[in-house]
């Protein structure tokens, strides 16, 4: 039975590769909320201090989340509370700016402001790829977004990124000159056309891809750029796999282990 098994996965894969055709010449190193795992120790996400290892580490791109305080503010935190990345309690839209910036993000650091890591990938000379996160929290989320980019302009370093397709719709209606990533996540396998807010660029949970290969061909059919997140197997072996399968780039909490796989380093 195991053999069988093999064999059914030697000709599922090996078909795959057989009809693949050519893999990324340069893979991206995207750096998720910073470089802030890896074997060295661990910084706070989503903070200055990790986004300034990625910059140091060499990722190609600075990947983070973006929400709104109570006052309007745009800030960078994952989660919709405060509760597991600082020393506070909350919905991030129940607490003001100033509130927010009381609070410990870890190792003293500060949930920095859009403002601040957009300041920083500009100074660097880094790309962005930005989530807007949760915007039907959030009303006018996409359009303050688009302000600050535009008026740092940095456009063109800029890809905006969100799972709902009505806020990529919306930015893409509001500038269209902004590239434009669909994220896509558990059990979600359709990678090719159309795509909300017309996006070049999909994103697939990596286990997704494992399961269904053939997804990142479908999206390179259709001229998209397919960039793989992590669920929950973000490993040396599976970061392989995955490069092996023809990713265009990977976003990694561990950026160093990414940047030596490529032979960066």
């Amino acid at each position: 039975m195991l053999g069988l098994i093999l064999l059914l996965l030697l000709l599922y894969y090996g078909s795959y590769f057989a009809l693949q055709g050519p893999r990324a010449a340069h893979p991206q190193v995207i750096a998720h909320r910073g470089a802030h795992r890896g074997q060295s120790g661990h910084l706070p996400e989503n903070t200055l201090a990790a986004f300034r290892e990625a910059v140091a580490l060499g990722a190609d791109r600075l990947e983070f989340d973006v929400q709104m305080t109570r006052d309007g503010t745009l800030v960078v935190i994952h989660d919709e509370t405060v509760d597991r990345t600082t020393n506070g309690s909350g919905r991030v839209a129940d607490l003001t700016l100033a509130e927010i910036r009381a609070l410990d993000a870890g190792q003293g650091e500060q949930i920095p402001t859009f403002e601040e890591v957009l300041d920083l990938a500009q100074k660097a000379g880094i790309p962005m790829i930005p989530e807007a996160k949760s915007p039907h929290l959030y009303p006018g989320l996409e359009e303050q977004m688009l302000r600050q980019i535009e008026a740092a302009a940095y456009i063109d370093q800029t890809v905006i990124q969100s799972f709902e397709a009505a806020a990529l719709d919306k930015i893409w209606a509001l500038n269209p000159a902004i590239s434009i990533c669909a994220l896509h996540g558990r059990w979600d396998f359709k990678l090719g056309d159309p795509q909300p807010g017309q996006a070049d660029i999909v994103a697939p949970m990596a286990e997704m891809v494992i399961l269904y290969p053939w997804m990142i061909k479908q999206a390179h059919a259709a001229d998209h750029q397919v960039l793989v997140w992590f669920g929950y197997i973000e490993h040396p072996l599976i970061i392989r796999f995955l490069l092996a399968l023809g990713a265009d780039g990977l976003i990694v909490d561990d950026t160093a282990t990414l940047v030596g796989i490529l032979g960066r380093s």
